[in-house]
């Protein structure tokens, strides 16, 4: 019961964290040149939701379901090349280094006691 609820709470933040990362990104990279303030804000926050995606990542490995890596629910094919290119057109910085690790996560089981599963979860979402 517990693993279920901790894979389908890794799979959420997977998936909304990026979707956090990305809307923050939109929000710095439409903001004129002159509202650095804004930018400013919009950049912080791009920072730390790839902080908790990365965190999220680190925690998830072999700990997911192989549907949802396989679902293209969390990245694409597209992905990386397409922040790549954005990060160029943009001049705004993008952790390409994050989609690689998502990208290179493993569904299969490891073998660590739930009691340090349940460590880092609520490490995660202390935060």
């Amino acid at each position: 019961m517990i693993q279920s609820y901790i894979t389908l709470s890794l799979e959420t933040h997977l998936f909304f964290a990026r979707i956090m990362k990305e809307h923050s990104f939109f929000l710095e990279a439409s903001f004129p040149c002159s509202n650095t303030s804004r930018i400013e804000r919009a950049n912080f926050f791009r920072e730390q939701f790839e902080a908790l995606l990365c965190d999220t990542i680190k925690i998830s490995n072999g700990r997911v379901n192989c549907e949802i890596l396989n679902s293209c629910e969390l990245t694409t094919e597209f992905t990386l090349r397409a922040e790549e290119r954005t990060a160029a057109l943009s001049g705004v910085s993008i952790n390409t280094d994050i989609t690689k690790m998502q990208q290179g996560l493993r569904c299969e089981p490891r073998t660590s006691d739930s009691r340090e599963i349940q460590r880092l979860v609520h490490q995660l979402n202390s935060r």
